[in-house]
């Protein structure tokens, strides 16, 4: 769609109005993000995209404070939405409060075997009457939540999306697995060029933990490690190595220090991989995805490093 100059009109995006309602109901960044469940930065960077869309100044600082006052513009804009955003958001809240029973979900096929049978008995515990979808993907999160398919998902990426609110919840380090019992013998930091010649089994193209372990392997062994076999998950990876089958870069908690079949080794120079909580921003004071929150906070920040509380 154009405008009368031929130039393509703006796609205004809910989430950025939502974040400039906020913005100037409470007179502040820092409140807004607060209950927005996001960064004071993605808040200001939400009503900065909007005012260029609007192609005008909407907000602006108070001298010597954090708090923020509408422009002429910012309340022209405020005075026109602002009654029917109100209800636009009540309307969705109780939509999806009261009249949705079933919360979708997206997870990595790895954290929703090691973490979520615990997370689904805790919230079917506290909320029994609202169903769980999974959807155990990986590289499609961020489209599918996009799409509207899902209404939260714990990842390893930050999608950075004004319409996807995504809270931290920790890291992890990664460690390399290989069978204690294959002809290579016990790898350790001092001889690792011996996995030259062992088989590398490994992620599918795209996926973080794979592009990270196969930088590492040709920054130290000074060549390409021998791809075997690629997967999606990292279970399946788990049972390769088990079977004999070569050497892999897993999530460190994935398998334990005195797993009988399997042999690992942190690897502390490699850069630690991130979890994120996200969730469509309009849901923000949904109670069920609240609770959802707390409960994935604790159990899975409590085996990460630099875990945040709820």
């Amino acid at each position: 769609m154009t405008n009368k100059s031929g130039k393509a009109k703006p796609k205004f995006e809910l989430s950025l109005l939502q974040t400039f309602y906020l913005v100037a109901q409470h007179g502040s960044f820092s409140s807004a993000s607060r209950k927005l469940n996001i960064s004071y930065q993605s808040a200001a960077n939400h009503v900065r995209r909007l005012e260029s869309m609007y192609g005008a100044r909407l907000v602006e600082a108070e001298k010597g404070s954090r708090s923020v006052k509408l422009t002429p513009q910012g309340k022209a804009l405020y005075a026109i939405f602002g009654t029917e955003l109100e209800t636009i958001f009540a309307r969705i809240s109780v939509l999806m409060q009261e009249e949705r029973s079933v919360l979708r979900i997206g997870v990595p096929q790895a954290i929703f075997h090691h973490f979520f049978p615990r997370i689904i008995a805790q919230f079917q515990e506290q909320q029994p009457d609202i169903a769980l979808d999974f959807f155990e993907r990986d590289t499609q999160l961020e489209d599918m939540m996009l799409n509207g398919e899902l209404d939260a998902c714990v990842s390893e990426r930050y999608f950075g999306e004004a319409a996807i609110s995504q809270i931290l919840l920790g890291e992890y380090p990664l460690s390399l697995i290989y069978p204690r019992e294959w002809r290579y013998g016990e790898i350790t930091k001092d001889n690792m060029e011996i996995l030259l010649e062992a088989p590398f089994i490994t992620y599918e193209p795209g996926q973080t933990i794979r592009s990270r372990a196969v930088d590492f392997l040709k920054a130290r062994l000074g060549a390409d490690p021998k791809i075997l076999v690629t997967s999606s998950g990292s279970t399946s990876l788990k049972k390769m190595i088990a079977e004999g089958l070569g050497f892999a870069f897993v999530p460190d908690w994935l398998v334990p220090d005195d797993d009988p079949k399997i042999g690992k080794l942190r690897i502390q120079s490699l850069k630690k991989m991130k979890v994120y909580l996200g969730y469509s921003a309009f849901l923000a004071d949904n109670d069920h995805l609240s609770v959802f929150d707390k409960i994935c906070r604790k159990q899975i920040g409590m085996h990460l490093d630099n875990a945040q509380e709820g």
